[in-house]
């Protein structure tokens, strides 16, 4: 595949807009993350993608990790099927720059050794809208949004009583059902959800680089998803929504990599987890709607089990438990006290939680998990919306944390967004953001029957950043053609690492720092009255001290996504998702170049009846046999079908 030619559309976009007039764009798309207030994305500066219900539905997506798969500037791996531990590289920084929300509240794992978010886990069975946000985010978000935020936003119940259920069957005795209920009454707004999905799975590990004296076996997933929301809008001056979301899931897993570095299969490895999320939003419109104030409390609760039985005496023996939980307190006050500013202030409080026990047996080798740590965050920031002229809008916002482990951090940043004529619209943003360390680089304790250990270090200071952006955005052809071409460019210093000492214990230190730039471009093109094509091409360049490219960070990746509306009721689709070649470890910690690999997938839907709709997709219509990790087998063909039933 050629990125010249992928990309040679894109980059000719601003010398075409002078041959071709359009109409002005429409502005009707709102989103709320990037300013945390309802705003038309053709005012903001900063990078942003929307992923709605209808794809979701279009193109069957299953988990978060399907929806974000070709979303520009994203990376995804994930570490062999469907359940296993899966990163979101975002514009080439580490998978625990990347903050994860869930209607405000935070999914990342207070537990985890780098405080990162698994986003393996997460089905779409009650799904509004999935917002991306690219680029430096901490002047709203703190401590985990270096690479940018990605809020799911779920569905609040409207009208009539509505009834959902779903059933989808596949490869690798794969079921998926759904059970949804939602509506409203008076001032009471209601929805419950519940998914179950359970497959047999294939084997993580791959047959060219199995461990000796293993056998393929099937690694299989089971994940039971519970959600609902309550609302209540009593007048005009105040409403207040109650979410829940519960998810339990088991996962198969291999045992890792054996003394030659080639995989090992493991038959009763398992990965348990059982998540918490809770929220509990106020909102009052105030003083003739100058004061608009919102009090959000959530609560994040994460557990997580290892358990493997060992099958000779040199085999892994392993129980180890995780548990991080994060409790957190948001007063966030819009004020229109001026013409054409929107100001925003905003206090925070959280409390966040780890706590590891148990033991992994490495045939004699004992690694003992001893941490309990916790940690408060005292923040407040401000930001100021304003429309200075009506073309051009700028938006600014500094903000302070104050943690009680680390010293204290300030972050800023400006975004502009203007409207040059009725078809281009430039862009620019600029800012510098941190990431916390986590709870185990500071504080970790896992000891050994040797007589070393790993031991956190207090002393860490947080990760720090700074960068800028600068973008165009092209409609053509009567808004038939739109495009967009980002430059972004992103220095981080103090990066945590963990290092050996002479005495053979570890511990983590501030010590890396990386350059990254790249480039982002998409094009969505209105072919004709039933055809859309959507396109998107992303390079990013990751530099390390060393001049060495980081790990699993492809340069190059581009897709396709063709849509067919072929009769009112059926709607055929086509994607076509490229990675380029990337640097990986081989099971003995050796770099290693990976090659790129190119997965095809189809998805059709037949609305049957109003109250029934038919669906199927295959995935990875070729069969490509890759590994998104080394060592790490991606599933093969696999074919889907289902049903879904509504009573209106």
């Amino acid at each position: 595949m050629s990125f010249r030619l992928l990309a040679l559309p894109l980059l000719s976009l601003p010398i075409v807009s002078t041959l071709v007039h359009a109409a002005p764009t429409e502005l009707d798309t709102m989103v709320v993350t990037a300013t945390r207030t309802p705003t038309d994305i053709n005012r903001l500066g900063s990078s942003i993608t929307v992923i709605s219900a209808d794809e979701i539905e279009r193109r069957q997506f299953q988990t978060l990790t399907d929806a974000l798969q070709d979303v520009p500037g994203l990376h995804i791996v994930q570490t062999g099927v469907k359940g296993t531990q899966t990163s979101v590289f975002m514009r080439g920084t580490n998978s625990d720059h990347v903050l994860v929300l869930v209607d405000g509240i935070e999914m990342n794992d207070p537990s985890s050794p780098n405080g990162a978010f698994d986003f393996g886990h997460f089905l779409l069975e009650d799904i509004e809208s999935i917002e991306i946000v690219r680029g430096l985010q901490s002047v709203l978000y703190g401590a985990d949004a270096i690479g940018g935020v990605i809020q799911i936003r779920t569905l609040s119940g409207n009208g009539e009583l509505k009834a959902r259920g779903k059933l989808e069957v596949g490869a690798n005795a794969t079921h998926h059902e759904t059970l949804a209920l939602s509506g409203s009454t008076g001032d009471i707004n209601y929805s419950a959800t519940a998914g179950f999905l359970k497959t047999d799975g294939e084997s993580i590990a791959t047959e060219k680089r199995l461990a000796l004296g293993s056998t393929i076996e099937d690694d299989g997933y089971d994940n039971k998803v519970f959600s609902a929301k309550l609302g209540w809008h009593p007048s005009a001056q105040f409403e207040a929504t109650l979410t829940a979301r519960y998810i339990e899931t088991e996962t198969d897993i291999d045992g890792g990599f054996d003394f030659s570095g080639n995989t090992k299969e493991d038959p009763d490895a398992t990965n348990d987890s059982d998540q918490l999320y809770l929220g509990a939003e106020f909102k009052g419109n105030y003083a003739d709607s100058r004061w608009l104030p919102t009090l959000l409390l959530t609560r994040t609760d994460i557990d997580r089990k290892n358990h493997n039985d060992r099958q000779n005496p040199f085999d892994t023996l392993e129980r180890t438990n995780f548990e991080g939980d994060k409790d957190r307190i948001s007063l966030q006050n819009d004020l229109y006290l001026l013409d054409n500013h929107l100001i925003t202030v905003g206090l925070e409080y959280e409390d966040e939680n780890m706590d590891s026990s148990g033991f992994t047996d490495f045939g004699g080798f004992i690694i003992t998990q001893q941490t309990n740590a916790d940690r408060q965050t005292n923040s407040g920031y401000v930001q100021d919306q304003i429309a200075i002229t009506d073309q051009l809008f700028a938006t600014l916002g500094v903000r302070y944390d104050n943690p009680d482990d680390y010293n204290s951090e300030v972050t800023y940043q400006a975004t502009t967004s203007y409207q040059l004529n009725e078809s281009t619209r430039l862009t620019g943003a600029y800012g510098t953001g941190f990431k916390a360390p986590s709870l185990f680089q500071l504080y970790g304790h896992t000891p050994n029957n040797f007589g070393s250990e790993f031991r956190g270090n207090s002393n860490l200071k947080a990760e720090t950043s700074e960068g800028w952006e600068i973008a165009v955005h092209q409609s053509l052809w009567n808004e038939r053609i739109q495009g967009n071409l980002t430059y972004y460019q992103s220095d981080i210093e103090d990066l945590i690492t963990t290092v050996f000492l002479p005495t053979f214990d570890s511990t983590t230190i501030n010590h890396d720092e990386v350059d990254i730039h790249g480039v982002e471009s998409y094009l969505t093109v209105a072919a004709t009255s039933n055809l859309d094509i959507n396109m998107n091409y992303t390079f990013t360049r990751t530099e390390d001290e060393n001049d060495d490219e980081l790990l699993r960070r492809p340069k190059h990746k581009a897709s396709i996504d063709a849509v067919l509306q072929v009769t009112d009721k059926m709607i055929l689709s086509t994607s076509l998702l490229h990675t380029g070649s990337r640097y990986d470890i081989d099971g003995s910690g050796t770099r290693v170049k990976r090659g790129g690999y190119s997965v095809i997938n189809l998805a059709a839907n037949y609305q049957l009846s109003k109250t029934t709709r038919i669906f199927g997709r295959i995935d990875n219509v070729g069969n490509k046999d890759y590994e998104p990790a080394y060592g790490f087998q991606a599933l093969g063909l696999a074919g889907y079908m289902g049903f879904e039933l509504t009573n209106r």
